[in-house]
């Protein structure tokens, strides 16, 4: 088969969920998502399986445990409460999948760093747009800004804008379900109206510790996002008028 049909290392791909593809990351800042919450360094590096069955064990396990509790019980200095609060059965559990977390999103991203450079230098090309029976995909370059202003409105809504779909539905999955079990709304409305008793009152604290996490991460992987999708595009169109309108004898300065 001829490489140039079926490339060995191809570096992305378009789908009707969005490009999905790889490129050089930082394997201490995917640990460092993983340890925020486990299940975000998968998804940044696209290994979105596994990051939506880490996460989902996450908010299980989690409120099993009672450990978002402890945490905010620890810091208030209440630690008596906070030893009496943790169920000793699920923390063990919690325990080895986190630290797995961590260890795999970090390797993974060595990997994955490696597999880009052998990539970069078969420099296969990448497809400009796709069309299926669910959605025309298409690459264009889009505003990092404007995606991470639309997470930080409602996270989620910058992969949605940057056409990573399925990783955004599941932040966007992630946010309802803890404000609504945190009951988050309604500490907001309690606050505007200056009632903080009763905002306060009814908060739920366990819930609510996911919501840091997830915010900045959705924030900070859609701008990330779409930085790199940018570059694909560029790439694609440097490669297009290179084949078409550049001349074959020109030799291209270093």
């Amino acid at each position: 088969m001829s490489t140039e049909k079926y490339p060995r290392h191809p570096k992305a791909t378009l789908t009707v969920l969005g490009i999905l593809g790889t490129h050089l990351r930082n394997p201490w800042v995917t640990a460092w998502w993983s340890a925020a919450l486990p299940g975000f360094g998968h998804l940044l590096i696209s290994s979105h399986l596994s990051g939506f069955l880490l996460l989902s064990w996450e908010f299980f396990v989690n409120n099993q445990a009672h450990i978002n509790t402890a945490i905010i019980l620890s810091l208030t200095g209440r630690f008596q409460e906070a030893t009496v609060a943790v169920d000793y059965r699920w923390v063990l559990l919690y325990i080895g999948v986190y630290v797995y977390a961590i260890w795999d999103s970090y390797s993974e991203t060595i990997e994955l760093n490696k597999y880009y450079i052998i990539a970069e230098r078969e420099d296969f090309p990448i497809s400009p747009s796709k069309v299926t029976a669910f959605e025309f995909g298409h690459g264009k370059r889009r505003n990092p800004i404007l995606a991470m202003l639309w997470s930080l409105f409602t996270p989620g809504l910058g992969h949605l804008y940057s056409r990573k779909l399925d990783e955004g539905v599941i932040i966007l999955a992630s946010w309802i379900a803890m404000t609504y079990m945190s009951h988050l709304c309604e500490a907001i409305i309690f606050s505007l109206i200056g009632d903080f008793n009763s905002a306060k009152f009814i908060l739920n604290y366990q819930w609510f510790l996911f919501a840091p996490s997830i915010y900045g991460y959705a924030a900070y992987a859609a701008y990330a996002g779409v930085v790199e999708v940018n570059k694909y595009y560029d790439a694609e169109q440097a490669r297009y008028l290179k084949q078409e309108y550049m001349d074959k004898e020109y030799i291209m300065p270093l």
